[in-house]
């Protein structure tokens, strides 16, 4: 069974943030606007599921003296405030079929278009766009065709799964240095270690360079 959802949060981007971590939308449960549907230990913000992996890899690449893992939004605003992190995703809307949770299992999207003025905005800073899957970063360039962005792609690296984004609009040029991180999904099998380590080499470079600007 097909089902319309629209997505339930706003891009999250705090003053100063230099990265944007985009993904594509969340579980089912957590866009049906309803607090109960939400088991117990999820919270209403980008990857709250309990059983994704995300929060748990970004507090042990970003402060790894800090055993406690955000459990709340305002614990993972505050871990993306402290670090100039922004979060939002590609999706606005769509069609799920049987309430699943994967993304094969969306279709009908329309994209968010507030996600992408946040990148031309005047008082942007961001340089560095970080997707959480290759789907991810799929869609996202889709959206900047059907929105008219004039794009385009280069300096691609296979082994760090990342490329340069050149971006023009408004007769304002943008330049990004792009990643594709691991799924932090459950159904990836891959290890708490192996998504450490994933996330630690590809947020080192925009960690390298907030530390040479202030």
């Amino acid at each position: 069974m097909l089902e319309k959802q629209n997505h339930p949060f706003a891009p999250y981007i705090p003053q100063g943030a230099i990265a944007l971590i985009i993904g594509t939308a969340p579980p089912w449960n957590f866009c049906t606007g309803k607090a109960e549907d939400l088991k117990e230990g999820e919270f209403a913000f980008f990857f709250g599921s309990i059983h994704n992996l995300f929060w748990y890899v970004l507090k042990a690449v970003f402060e790894p003296g800090n055993p406690r893992w955000p459990r709340t939004r305002l614990h993972c605003e505050n871990l993306l405030k402290r670090h100039k992190l922004g979060m939002g995703d590609i999706l606005q809307s769509f069609n799920r079929k049987d309430r699943k949770a994967a993304d094969d299992q969306l279709s009908d999207f329309e994209y968010n278009p507030r996600l992408l003025a946040k990148l031309h905005s005047e008082n942007q800073q961001i340089r560095f766009l970080y997707f959480t899957s290759h789907f991810a970063c799929e869609l996202f360039l889709k959206a900047l065709k059907k929105h008219k962005y004039t794009y385009r792609t280069h300096n691609m690296d296979r082994v760090n799964k990342s490329f340069t984004l050149n971006l023009r609009q408004k007769r304002k040029s943008f330049v990004y240095s792009c990643f594709i991180l691991n799924s932090p999904s459950p159904r990836i099998n891959r290890s708490l270690k192996e998504m450490i380590e994933d996330y630690g080499r590809k947020f080192s470079f925009m960690r390298e360079e907030n530390t040479q600007l202030f």
